[in-house]
């Protein structure tokens, strides 16, 4: 639960923009029917929706209805902000319900706090489905005089570094950035374990004007080779003098191997130069590891053993396999592309998860493209052809998704789809000219000698033929 409580304060102080006064909807269709609050969220992840600003100097006692239908979960929290409207930070959020439920009701205090402008309640949704809040009220619970001064979460307010919930022990790594312009401590662990939580805690100073946006990227590198990379700006104030306290946590997926990993974060302030500090950090296997290793591994044997003996075991899947055409075989490759996609998301590797799903869709493109023309039966269709240019286009698609899809599959993808087409189109040539050839040989005729000019030329006929020639 607190894992997961943790996520939503986390997209709030990453992704909310400037608000207004009014309901105000991040990645939600806010509506009004009656006194009836909607917001519609129609996609994955994390998206809120704001309640109406209020004097931050108050301590407010709200309370509200609130219904849910195909979200995977609800959580409200208290937010502040400065008086434009620019969001400061937002307390530990409260989670109202799971999944679908009916209506509830919900009390939640919003603390006055002096060092920001305007309040509001904050709801977060996770996943996509419909909220619903109605009755909603904020009644003054302590006038300003008895102003409490709770803990922010991230804090606009100077933090030291061994406040962090992890602590700074011997397993803790600090990478320092400091910069004429801005100063940046990062602190996480040094060693994982695969399903581990792996968190970074940045402490942002700015010491020049204020900044609206600091861009934070992290490039993961395993044996030389990129396997994972995350980006997000982080849209907030950064007055000059103060230190900014944000974290981003994440959890390992338990298939993640053992071994060293070069982490390479990137900073770059709104307008100037990108900072860049790495450390490496070590990913130790555990118990749950191994077991799922063994699996994997048991599956992987039975597999192989099932392909070598294909006659015995696989031959209800090879032999209506050979008689698919062209786009129903794309089509099998994504319907077996969705099941380890399943498979990997069980795992916990989300983002790989997602890389598969986007590599299936490219196949049911390719797929259905080919059905349609198989469908209409043209003259100018060649299978062979078809299938070479096919896997080209694939390769094609594969690198405009290069961010998210690793190089070495469309390159890959490239490689093999030059091959088939260059077979093909031998294969048709070589075809062609043994068509040519035996056209030719059709056409030549047996000949007759039928006597000799006393010159000594010999006279000739053609079978078949009454005309005289010479040769």
């Amino acid at each position: 639960m607190k894992d997961k409580a943790l996520l939503p304060m986390l997209f709030i102080m990453l992704t909310l923009p400037l608000v207004t006064s009014g309901w105000i909807g991040h990645g939600v269709t806010v509506g009004e029917k009656g006194d009836i609050i909607t917001a519609i969220s129609n996609g994955t992840g994390f998206h809120t929706l704001v309640s109406p600003m209020m004097r931050a100097n108050v301590t407010w006692n709200c309370s509200f209805s609130v219904k849910t239908i195909g979200t995977k979960s609800i959580f409200v929290e208290a937010g502040y902000f400065s008086s434009n409207g620019s969001f400061l930070f937002a307390k530990t959020p409260k989670l109202i319900g799971k999944g679908s439920f009916e209506w509830k009701s919900i009390s939640i205090l919003v603390p006055a706090y002096k060092n920001a402008d305007l309040s509001a309640l904050i709801f977060v949704i996770n996943g996509s489905g419909k909220a619903e809040i109605t009755n909603f009220t904020c009644k003054k619970a302590i006038f300003s005089s008895k102003i409490t001064h709770p803990t922010p979460r991230p804090s606009s307010e100077k933090h030291s570094p061994t406040a962090l919930p992890q602590g700074t022990t011997k397993n803790t790594k600090k990478l320092v950035i400091n910069d004429t312009g801005v100063s940046v401590v990062i602190l996480l662990n040094g060693t994982y374990h695969p399903g581990g939580t792996i968190r970074a805690d940045f402490f942002i100073t700015n010491k020049v004007g204020t900044l609206n946006e600091i861009d934070i990227r992290l490039d993961v590198y395993y044996f030389g080779v990129k396997v994972f990379s995350y980006s997000h700006p982080s849209w907030r104030e950064y007055p000059a003098g103060k230190t900014v306290h944000i974290y981003q946590e994440a959890k390992l997926p338990i298939i993640t191997p053992p071994g060293r990993y070069l982490l390479k974060f990137y900073i770059t302030p709104e307008g100037r130069e990108t900072k860049v500090v790495s450390t490496e950090i070590t990913v130790l296997p555990n118990s749950t590891w191994f077991v799922l290793m063994s699996i994997i591994i048991g599956i992987i044997a039975g597999t192989v053993y099932a392909l070598i003996h294909r006659d015995r075991y696989l031959r209800w899947i090879i032999n209506p396999y050979k008689e698919f055409t062209v786009g129903q075989k794309f089509v099998f490759f994504a319907i077996i592309g969705l099941i380890v996609s399943a498979i990997i998301l069980a795992l916990g590797a989300e983002n790989y998860a997602n890389d598969v799903a986007i590599f299936v869709y490219y196949l049911l493109l390719v797929g259905v493209l080919n059905l349609w023309v198989e469908y209409f039966e043209p003259k100018w269709d060649n299978e062979e052809i078809r299938k070479g240019f096919s896997v080209l286009l694939l390769a094609g698609l594969s690198y405009l998704s290069k961010d998210a899809l690793t190089p070495y599959l469309y390159v890959t993808l490239l490689i093999l789809g030059i091959i088939i087409l260059g077979l093909s189109l031998k294969r048709k040539i070589s075809k062609r000219r043994r068509r040519r050839t035996k056209k030719q040989g059709s056409k030549l005729s047996e000949i007759e000698s039928i006597g000799e000019t006393p010159e000594g030329f010999i006279i000739f006929r053609e079978m078949g033929d009454n005309d005289e020639g010479q040769g």
